[in-house]
Parts: C-alpha cells; structure tokens; sequence
C-alpha cells in the first residue's frame, strides 16, 4: 500500500495552512491595534480596536450633567472620530491580506497545473 501522499494534495494542505496563519495573524492585528478618538470639546474620549468595537470610554467628570442626549452626542461622535482613524489602516491591511491570498492561490494553481501535465 502506497503512503505517499499526492503532490497536489500536498501543495494543496500547504496552502491551506499558510491562508489559516495568514488569517489568525489578521486576526491576531486586528485584537491587538487601538485607535483613539475624542469629541471636539475633548469631553469624551474612546478607544476602538481594529475591529473597530469600543474597547475604553472616558467621560469627563462632571459631563453627565448636560445631560443624557448631549453626553450621548459626544460619546458617539468620539466612537465616530476613532472609526475614523481605524479604516484606512484596517482597509490597508486587508488590501495586503487579499493581494497575499491571491499571490497564494496563483502558485496554487501554476503548482497544481505543472503537476497535472507531466507525464504519468
């Protein structure tokens, strides 16, 4: 009984390994990366991650008095300031990540193709 395994098979597995890592280190990026944000009187700041969910808020003291509606408004346009931050840098990395996988797959194929039209 033959073992070995097929060379396609095998290029293929390799690949599916680099795509895993390749996305747990995104992943892995996107967890670790932090963007700051602040309304404009500088009341309210907050901390986004690469995913862009709020990971930290502070609220100045003595703010809440304005208010529910206006402390609301300066708590959003902070999440809205830090989003802001975090999108080219985040569409940046993805852009890198999607011309990777596509690098990937392109040797994927001229790999497989060569495999396939050797002689058997």
């Amino acid at each position: 009984m033959n073992t070995e395994m097929h060379p396609v098979v095998a290029e293929v597995l390799r690949t599916a390994e680099q795509i895993q890592s390749m996305g747990d280190a995104q992943a892995d990026k996107l967890n670790a990366e932090s963007f700051r944000g602040s309304d404009e009187s500088g009341t309210v700041q907050v901390t986004v991650d690469g995913h862009q969910w709020l990971t930290g808020l502070h609220i100045e003291d003595g703010l809440l008095r304005l208010g529910i509606e206006t402390v609301a408004l300066r708590i959003n346009e902070a999440i809205q300031n830090a989003q802001a931050a975090a999108a080219p840098v985040v569409e940046a990395q993805q852009a890198q990540l999607i011309e990777s996988l596509g690098q990937l797959a392109d040797s994927l194929t001229a790999a497989t193709s060569a495999i396939q039209t050797k002689p058997q």
